[in-house]
């Protein structure tokens, strides 16, 4: 029986959902395996908890996102687990697109500030998709996006013309979807690979 393939995940996280892309084969010349967008909250309403506890008394507020976040944990949680399940291979690493995690103020501050909601939603979608690969067995790498393209073509030699060639050669590959989400991802995931 032969061993199965390395496979790394790529995530880019938005409100209320992800864009995940599989990569594996050889770290010089990999293919996408697949391209998902998981949804754990179906209406922005659902998503938007931070905005939704400006409405609401502290507690109720604080019990919205603890609740909302265990719940979106597991929707990840199983949306990542049929996709690990569908690949010609073993997920060995996983990337996302972040930024180190934000420390931010207590809720009761957060509520107040509709830059710190946005932040905080942000980060909660992150901790979500995060916690759920973990569930799995990997955990994301965290990589800003303004550093993904520089550390990628470092980790995998290549000059930043022949990091971008190659990329487009996976997207047309792989077919639609191929937006920003898409590429960041399969960048995120094919580093993930390549550091494994």
């Amino acid at each position: 029986m032969t061993a199965k393939r390395g496979v790394a995940l790529g995530f880019t996280v938005r409100t209320g959902r992800a864009v995940v892309v599989a990569v594996g084969g050889p770290v010089e010349a990999p293919a996408i395996l697949a391209k998902a967008r998981i949804d754990v909250a179906s209406t922005f309403d659902e998503g938007a908890v931070f905005h939704a506890g400006q409405e609401l008394p502290i507690e109720e507020a604080r019990a919205l996102v603890r609740d909302a976040e265990a719940r979106f944990v597991e929707r990840a949680r199983a949306g990542l687990a049929a996709l690990a399940g569908r690949l010609d291979g073993e997920v060995v690493a996983a990337g996302l697109v972040a930024g180190a995690p934000k420390q931010l103020p207590p809720l009761e501050s957060i509520l107040r500030s509709h830059p710190l909601v946005h932040a905080a939603e942000g980060e909660l979608y992150r901790r979500v998709f995060s916690a759920a690969a973990a569930a799995l067995g990997f955990r994301p790498a965290r990589v800003p996006a303004d550093a993904l393209a520089g550390r990628a073509a470092a980790a995998l030699a290549l000059t930043p013309a022949d990091l971008a060639a190659r990329l487009a050669a996976l997207g047309k590959a792989s077919g639609k979807p191929w937006a920003a989400d898409q590429k960041q991802a399969t960048l995120v995931a094919w580093l993930a690979l390549a550091t494994a």
